[in-house]
């Protein structure tokens, strides 16, 4: 089926017969039983069941289930968070060796290895995603992200897997920006795809959620690793996911037009100094965008004014278009990288990188184009 229908339909096995429409939510935090043979069976993993929400309920199940079919992907497991999808995936995946990690990643992913991981002894390393063969030889984890936050640069995701499965790595990528709409990162190689499911996949700013996808021996590791960690979701924010989920197809449609619609107009505006988007003929990535974006970029821009004044200027003219950390929302989100996303990073790293004090991220909602291009002409005029 096609994903727009996959998200409507998957994650629709119930527990009950006659079986809802709409799945229940199971707000419970544990399970009963009839006998203590049968609880030993479902605890110890013999027989198939839920005891404790936090090893395992249905909800997560079927929210996991319609994400695995939508990336292609044999299993799911559901974190708490996305930063939560991530730990566990590198837990899964490094096999006691290093994590190697893009330049390009979320300031968040950046602080989970300098901050955390490091500190307890894992060695972290950071290589230049955009040359594959710099993915360092030691590494046992490789975590790249499908379009980079906050540019939305873009990597030959083929190339990366081959080179991370040379040196013996798995390679997982986090699929945030592009999501399964415009890329399938575990068709062109990759073990596991993770994703910030507060963004684009449950799409309507109610929900902390992260999710894990791919190989189902590296999913029930990382599985464990939530369970042990702690990091597993409650019942009813999975049922939003879900729920969420089923317009997934139409949002993005929208949200992907409008992207290219406000990537034009700007590039086309005196104010911008630069447009960071794949769907821009002149844009570095614009190939790349071809073989891994179905020929589209990202419902997220990037564009660089003067300086920070002007962007803060800018920023406070908006009307209808809000300022908030996050991203992936039905309405149009306008964010600061420098001193919000990134503000882990040295100013000196930051412009390594090509975020600038004048760099403005837009998360692209579903509103009608034509307001967004005279909200947007306003707050530059």
């Amino acid at each position: 089926m096609h994903p727009d229908t996959l998200a409507v339909h998957m994650g629709e096995e119930p527990l009950l017969a006659p079986s809802p429409l709409v799945p229940p939510i199971y707000q419970t935090s544990v399970f009963t039983f009839k006998d203590l043979y049968t609880a030993a069976d479902v605890t110890g993993g013999v027989q198939e069941g839920y005891s404790y929400a936090r090893i395992g309920q249905p909800n997560a199940d079927m929210f996991a289930a319609a994400v695995a079919a939508l990336e292609g992907g044999p299993a799911g497991a559901v974190a708490a968070s996305g930063m939560g999808a991530i730990l566990a995936a590198l837990v899964a995946a490094r096999d006691g060796r290093a994590v190697a990690a893009a330049d390009e990643i979320y300031g968040g992913s950046v602080a989970l290895l300098e901050g955390f991981l490091r500190p307890l002894g894992v060695s972290c390393l950071r290589f230049d995603a955009h040359h594959p063969e710099s993915v360092p030889a030691e590494a046992g984890a490789v975590l790249v992200e499908s379009a980079s936050n906050p540019l939305g640069r873009l990597s030959d995701l083929s190339a990366l897997a081959m080179a991370a499965h040379r040196h013996g790595a798995r390679l997982i990528v986090d699929n945030t920006f592009a999501t399964p709409y415009l890329c399938r990162p575990l068709e062109h190689g990759a073990d596991l795809v993770v994703h910030s499911v507060t963004k684009f996949l449950a799409g309507h700013g109610d929900v902390t959620l992260g999710v894990v996808t791919g190989e189902r021996d590296l999913v029930r590791q990382s599985q464990t690793a939530l369970v042990t960690f702690g990091a597993t979701p409650d019942p009813f924010a999975c049922w939003l996911a879900l729920r969420g989920l089923r317009t997934f197809g139409v949002r993005m449609q929208r949200a992907v037009d409008n992207a290219r619609g406000v990537a034009g107009f700007l590039a086309g505006r005196k104010e911008v100094l630069r447009v960071h988007h794949a769907s821009l003929s002149g844009h570095g990535d614009h190939a790349l965008a071809a073989r891994f974006l179905s020929g589209e970029g990202p419902a997220i821009l990037a564009f660089d004014l003067r300086d920070e004044a002007a962007a803060a200027r800018f920023i406070e003219r908006l009307e209808m278009i809000r300022y908030a950390p996050s991203l992936g929302d039905v309405s149009t989100i306008v964010l600061h990288p420098a001193t919000t996303s990134h503000r882990q990073l040295e100013r000196a790293e930051q412009q390594r990188l090509g975020i600038l004090p004048g760099t403005i991220r837009l998360s692209l909602g579903i509103e009608r184009l034509e307001d967004l291009l005279a909200e947007l002409a306003h707050a530059l005029d």
